[in-house]
């Protein structure tokens, strides 16, 4: 499997967490759809790190923080106090 086809995978998936969003069939904290930009993110963070391309990096580096983030404060608000 080549590296593009890894990228095209993780591309579809960032996509189609967005297409679900925008459909309604997620909400912005459900974590279907934070993991799957988290995981995917961070796919494509990886392989614009394996072929250097400083852009790609910064934007999926920063898709990443934000995705954890938004994750992290769904999972801390699921927790009983």
């Amino acid at each position: 499997m080549t590296l593009q086809i890894v990228q095209i995978v993780f591309a579809i998936g960032i996509v189609a967490a967005f297409a679900s969003l925008q459909f309604g069939l997620v909400h912005p904290q459900d974590p279907r759809y934070l993991v799957t930009n988290l995981v995917s993110s961070i796919g494509l963070a990886v392989t614009a790190i394996l072929t250097v391309q400083l852009g790609f990096v910064i934007t999926n580096v920063l898709w990443v923080l934000v995705s954890a983030a938004g994750l992290l404060a769904v999972v801390r608000s699921r927790r009983p106090s």
